[in-house]
């Protein structure tokens, strides 16, 4: 179907129109010209000369006027000319009104953002400061005037200058403002738009406060039962190695009070563990990991805790070693192989490899046991997280033992992966980033 919508404005119609009277004029000009001098091609060479300087003209000066960023509007020429100026001065009249809007809703999200209690600090790729809010400026003390500054000269601290540093952005940073303050602070950075961060800072003083009394308070709590529960479990022990001083209807009850007494000391043991890690001073303890030396034990250990039950394989594919803290990295590897023994049926299989990749050092635990539903992997690591309550409390699991590892392998800057299928078996990896590996020169004893 033909558009029945006309190619040219009225507007542009009487423009046009102009310009062709305008150039007829000129044609009779250069004819009566030459009538009366009989001078044809110098007549119209004249005609022809006018019309061009003219558009010059007129081209000189557009440019003129963009080049000199006026917006003040000017009388338009007649002819095409003042179609190009009418269509330039309605362009930049839009283009205002646009900026004009864009700054009024720029506006609003700055204030916006000036009303929310997070600190909020918009950088460049360079992290160079574009814009801070109100929160920024009251608890960081950042003014408007720091605009254009590296955001490394302002925010000074070791962890927040690492964590720039790093490149790393997925994860926060937490931090002390000063030395002297206990005001701590998690930041993280997102990036937005395609050369733009946005630096969001959270105070995170009443949690971190609540997570430290909670700590305090399962550590003391931990200690204090620890001192009865020897006593009773001496005095049942005692009363064990002596079965014809007690009646026989009290050896069961004895026996179970018995193995009670020592589950009841792994959760203790286990939440002291938690405690330590979780505790701020562990990693004054770090240093050069012969992993080499630690799986070849560990593999002896496995053997005997498994009872020739199992097909326990350890492939060690490379010497190197690990900057980290040697017990802690120990109850890792030991918790992984143990679990992997406890929770695969007699016959199974059991594969332990310490190897590289482009990207980590890798411990992995591969078993074909009874597998884990997709549904629980996710809260593995929870404290107290059992997937069968009765079968965890039978083979002596306490619930902890994943959340020991997870907070240990984040001290490392290490991540765990679980990948794991009901009836087919589980994988378990821990990625150590590369920075933390040493050649086996340096971890030697």
């Amino acid at each position: 179907m033909l558009s029945l919508k006309p190619m040219l404005s009225l507007e542009q119609s009487t423009r046009l129109f102009e310009e062709l009277v305008g150039l007829a004029s000129l044609i009779i000009l250069a004819i009566i010209f030459g009538f009366s001098t009989h001078l044809w091609a110098l007549s119209f060479l004249l005609a022809f000369a006018i019309y061009i300087v003219r558009n010059l003209y007129y081209f000189w000066r557009f440019v003129s006027l963009i080049r000199s960023h006026d917006t003040r509007p000017i009388r338009a020429p007649f002819g095409i000319w003042g179609e190009v100026y009418d269509a330039y001065f309605e362009k930049l009249y839009q283009d205002k009104r646009h900026i004009k809007r864009l700054r009024s809703e720029t506006k609003q999200v700055q204030q916006a953002m000036d009303l929310l209690p997070d600190m909020h600090i918009s950088l460049t790729r360079k992290f160079r400061i574009e814009w801070v809010n109100q929160s920024a400026e009251k608890l960081l003390g950042l003014r408007q005037a720091d605009v254009g500054q590296n955001v490394t000269n302002l925010l000074r601290q070791p962890e927040m200058l690492a964590y720039l540093e790093s490149g790393d952005f997925d994860e926060t940073v937490e931090f002390y403002v000063s030395p002297e303050s206990t005001r701590r602070l998690s930041a993280q950075i997102v990036p937005y738009f395609e050369r733009h961060y946005l630096l969001i800072i959270r105070d995170i003083t009443d949690a971190h406060n609540l997570s430290q009394i909670r700590r305090d308070f399962v550590a003391n709590a931990s200690h204090e039962l620890r001192t009865p529960l020897t006593v009773l479990n001496g005095y049942i022990e005692l009363m064990l190695d002596a079965p014809d001083s007690i009646p026989k209807v009290w050896q069961a009850p004895l026996n179970q009070m018995h193995a009670q007494s020592l589950r009841m000391q792994n959760i203790i043991g286990d939440l002291l563990t938690l405690s330590s890690i979780e505790s701020d001073n562990l990693n004054v303890n770090a240093g050069p990991v012969n992993v080499r030396a630690m799986l070849t034990k560990l593999e002896q250990d496995a053997v005997q805790l498994s009872e020739a039950k199992h097909k326990i394989e350890f492939s060690i594919e490379t010497d190197l070693g690990l900057m980290g803290m040697g017990e802690p990295l120990r109850s890792v590897f030991t918790n992984l192989v143990s679990n992997a023994i406890r929770y695969t049926p007699p016959g199974g299989r059991i594969n332990v490899r310490w190897f590289k990749t482009d990207q980590a050092l890798v411990y992995e635990v591969k078993d074909t046991g009874i597998g884990i539903a997709r549904e629980h992997i996710p809260r593995l690591t929870e404290r107290f997280y059992r997937i069968d309550t009765a079968r965890s409390r039978s083979t002596g699991g306490t619930g902890l033992g994943l959340a020991i590892v997870k907070h240990i392998l984040e001290r490392h800057r290490a991540k765990l992966v679980v990948q794991s299928r009901l009836k087919v078996g589980s994988t378990f990896r821990c990625e150590f980033p590369l920075s933390l590996a040493l050649p086996a020169a340096e971890v030697e004893a």
